[in-house]
């Protein structure tokens, strides 16, 4: 029996040029006003990549591939292996900016999940990827309602 690559795509559209989403994806100070309440960031390969995104919630990898504006891919998992069976690491999330105009295309895919985990997974990112919208473009997304 063949296994079925799961994959969430995302993409959206942020009122603001590559160079000014780009650091939202790499930079702690700027990760936390949409993804999270504390951010440990090392955007080098190999470097970690660590976001309590709420209460109860910490993603753990590390980042795989840094390109300036362009193109952001890290390992992704959960502290504490959580029911759904993503421990830190375990699955890739890879996200490309795209110019359009004095706009961004942010186009996420996340691989490697197992089938239990992609429709939380799937909502999550809609959720804060939402935010991302808001705050890449300057504005203030808000306290994380979502989660603990």
């Amino acid at each position: 029996m063949a296994s079925v690559d799961l994959v969430i795509t995302k993409e959206i559209r942020i009122e603001a040029p590559r160079e000014t989403v780009f650091p939202f994806l790499t930079e702690p100070e700027l990760m936390i006003r949409w993804a999270g309440t504390e951010a440990d960031l090392d955007p080098t390969p190999g470097g970690v990549f660590r976001v309590k995104m709420t209460a109860e919630a910490t993603a753990i990898g590390e980042y795989v591939e840094v390109t300036p504006h362009s193109r952001v891919v890290f390992t992704w998992g959960w502290d504490g292996a959580p029911a759904d069976g993503v421990p830190p690491g375990s699955s890739r999330v890879e996200v490309d900016l795209e110019a359009d105009g004095d706009a961004t295309i942010l186009t996420l895919t996340h691989t490697g999940l197992p089938e239990a985990a992609v429709g939380e997974h799937s909502g999550g990112w809609d959720y804060f990827l939402g935010r991302l919208v808001v705050a890449g473009a300057g504005g203030d997304a808000g306290p994380i309602t979502i989660g603990g």
